[in-house]
């Protein structure tokens, strides 16, 4: 399992579990990604009250906030062009935490064992 967050060419942070997709004539050559369980990952938080003057404001109790990508998916898999991908970056093992705690929850069965039955 490969739990990273990409950043799309529209802006958007998506977590989801990565695999590389290439073509069968040239395996070295990344044309794609594939995105199981994907959702839109949001850090909600509250500013430093105290720092309305113009400084730079204090981010205080940040939280997850996670939706579907695409809600209308048949299935957990996506496939993305590598040109729509701006980067693709590892988090927080809390932020992944959290991930795995949803897929779990809104699949029935935690995403290591999707894996394996997928293989």
């Amino acid at each position: 399992m490969s739990v990273r967050i990409v950043r799309t060419r529209n802006g958007e942070d998506v977590i989801a579990d990565l695999f590389e997709v290439t073509t069968k004539d040239d395996q070295e050559n990344v044309i794609g990604f594939q995105l199981r369980n994907p959702y839109n990952v949001f850090v909600t938080s509250s500013l430093d009250a105290q720092a309305d003057n113009g400084e730079i404001q204090k981010i205080t109790k940040p939280e997850l906030q996670f939706e579907p990508y695409a809600p209308l998916l048949k299935g957990n898999a996506i496939m993305l062009k590598l040109d729509e991908v701006i980067s693709a970056y590892e988090t927080y093992d809390e932020v992944i935490a959290k991930y795995n705690e949803l897929v779990e929850a809104t699949s029935g069965k935690d995403s290591t064992t999707e894996e394996r039955e997928s293989n």
